[in-house]
């Protein structure tokens, strides 16, 4: 039996998920994988972390397919099921995407669906590589109300309100999207009307946005898709503002880029520094060298492999993506983490009142420990509002600390 995680650090298991993320799987990496089958490796882990990360079905399809003879019978056979239980479930989702885009076109309404069973095929070139679990889909934002409307009349239901549809300028909203899910709660779809929230914007000009798309085949239906350097751009804006929680997010760019032909680099270069996006971008190119060695050609790459931003938050990355048991950025971090991704004055204004907000919610919005705290009648509700931050300052400042014992230590 392997030692456990919490024994030893797991490198071997580690190399062996990198290596074998990708479709194409390099000649040094793949002997490199052949010597790790030959070690005693925790299998349980490589799983567990492999499907954390959203990559286990790309690992599995390639152990598979090329070293099948060197894994455990049991290991194979659980493999094997994941292989065919995602295909099944992937298909399942790209027939109710396909459904989902007919009707909306069939009622007038311009959809753009992203992420997905699109970039399954756009990057990766095969539906079953890729891991998702909801469908995303873009709409016009003079459209959303006419969206809202259709899929509830295909019996989705909102998971969060949609009261402020009507009371107030849902245009400008912080928002950005609406969770719905099916009838029969087999489907999550997420209904977009901008590409990003306020405090991480993407001002990909909207209407601008639909006049490049391009389209692909899917299922035998033509669906619209991004174009490749807004599809890239937004992909590794997705990632920074999530602080690649997720290895699939590094493996995903990655693939779009291996799939790219050609790449005008002058042009997606220039396109990032006008959006303010060129820290996002380096960083999501800084993330495919250090994980798959990758390097490009371009001017400004010399720069991208030297810049202490990116080593120092690559390495704190790598090191939560891995770690035996999920480590939460907490709020603060994450705060300091995207303000060094922001390039101007008024992207990083935006960062903090962005959180500035958010810590306002956290010190003034009741919770169900104030409440049983402080029992006011109704008409005397809005006191709680009042009386959490001073029960906060309390407890963190002015509450007297309990004595260490020895039991304590």
């Amino acid at each position: 039996m392997s030692e456990p995680k919490a024994n030893r650090e797991a490198v071997a298991e580690n190399q062996l998920i990198v290596c074998c993320a990708q479709t194409f799987i390099p000649t040094a990496q793949f002997e490199k994988v052949k010597e790790l089958l030959e070690r005693t490796l925790d299998w349980e882990y490589i799983q567990r972390i492999a499907a954390r990360n959203g990559v286990l079905s790309l690992i599995a399809r390639n152990l598979d397919k090329h070293f099948k003879e060197s894994i455990p019978d049991d290991v194979s056979f659980t493999l094997r099921e994941h292989i065919n239980a995602n295909l099944q479930r992937n298909l399942f989702l790209t027939s109710n995407l396909i459904e989902v885009a007919e009707l909306f076109e069939t009622n007038g309404i311009p959809v753009l669906p992203f992420k997905g069973p699109l970039l399954a095929a756009q990057a990766y070139g095969d539906l079953s590589y890729r891991t998702y679990g909801d469908l995303d889909i873009l709409v016009q934002p003079k459209d959303l109300e006419a969206a809202v409307n259709l899929l509830q009349g295909k019996g989705y239901t909102a998971l969060s309100s949609i009261g402020w549809l009507n009371k107030t300028n849902w245009n400008v909203s912080s928002r950005k999207d609406i969770y719905f899910r099916s009838a029969d709660a087999q489907i999550n779809l997420e209904l977009h009307w901008k590409l990003s929230g306020s405090h991480f914007a993407l001002p990909f000009e909207m209407d601008r946005l639909w006049e490049r798309l391009e389209t692909i085949d899917i299922g035998g239906s033509e669906l619209r898709t991004l174009r490749f350097d807004d599809l890239l751009i937004y992909l590794c804006m997705h990632g920074s503002r999530h602080s690649w929680e997720r290895f699939a997010w590094v493996c995903d760019i990655n693939e779009l880029l291996r799939a790219q032909e050609t790449v005008d680099w002058d042009q997606l270069l220039m396109k990032a520094r006008a959006l303010g996006c060129e820290n996002v971008l380096g960083l999501g190119l800084y993330l495919i060298h250090r994980f798959f060695g990758r390097n490009f050609e371009f001017q400004g790459w010399e720069k991208i492999l030297s810049d202490r931003v990116f080593i120092d938050l690559a390495e704190e990355i790598r090191s939560k993506l891995f770690s035996d048991q999920p480590v939460p950025f907490e709020i603060g971090d994450r705060y300091l983490y995207h303000l060094k991704l922001k390039e101007n004055r008024l992207d990083r204004s935006k960062l903090h009142l962005h959180y500035a907000l958010w810590y306002l919610r956290i010190i003034f919005t009741p919770k169900e420990t104030d409440r049983s705290v402080f029992h006011f009648p109704p008409w005397l509700q809005p006191l709680y509002y009042v009386m959490r931050p001073l029960r906060l300052l309390y407890t963190y400042k002015m509450k007297p600390k309990k004595p260490r014992t020895g039991t304590d230590r």
